[in-house]
């Protein structure tokens, strides 16, 4: 009954195995397979190393990016993480927008948000006595304490 057990454990534990480790891994081959085959000239993509560029030739197990204007790489088709979607360049432009009005946007016209309360009026009773009080609060600071010599030795 013991043998049995045991074998009843190792079946068990390579089941488990299978379902967390083996097919998840099958499912990422496959759709990245499926994404390859997809690739077509003109594509933007993204690459493991989070490189972006545009495909501009295709081979048997490569591709050819242009990175920028005249800068073309070759990559393995397996280092291709992913087609840059139309929804991120949505996003992107979106980001662009706001950033192009937040720069057209002048300092004194953006209203404080702070709201006018109980801090306004607290602060209204505080004078500023300039530099002059200031030096008199840390000459008081200095009379306050203790001069090592004034104190007594013992006998």
């Amino acid at each position: 009954m013991g043998g049995a057990a045991i074998i009843i454990w190792i079946v068990v534990f390579f089941a488990i195995f299978y379902f967390l480790a083996v097919r998840p891994q099958r499912r990422q081959r496959q759709a990245h397979q499926e994404m390859v085959a997809m690739l077509k000239k003109g594509d933007e993509i993204v690459t493991v190393g989070g490189m972006f560029g545009v495909v501009r030739r295709i081979g048997d197990d490569w591709i050819e990016l242009e990175i920028t204007k005249g800068t073309r790489v070759r990559f393995l088709k397996r280092a291709m993480s992913q087609i840059v979607s139309e929804e991120e360049d949505e996003d992107e432009d979106y980001e662009e927008y706001a950033d192009e009005i937040d720069a057209g946007v002048d300092e004194e016209d953006v209203v404080d948000e702070e709201p006018a309360g109980e801090d306004e009026t607290a602060d209204e009773g505080l004078v500023d006595e300039g530099p002059a009080a200031d030096e008199a609060e840390a000459g008081e600071a200095l009379t306050d304490e203790a001069d090592p010599a004034d104190e007594e030795k013992p006998a």
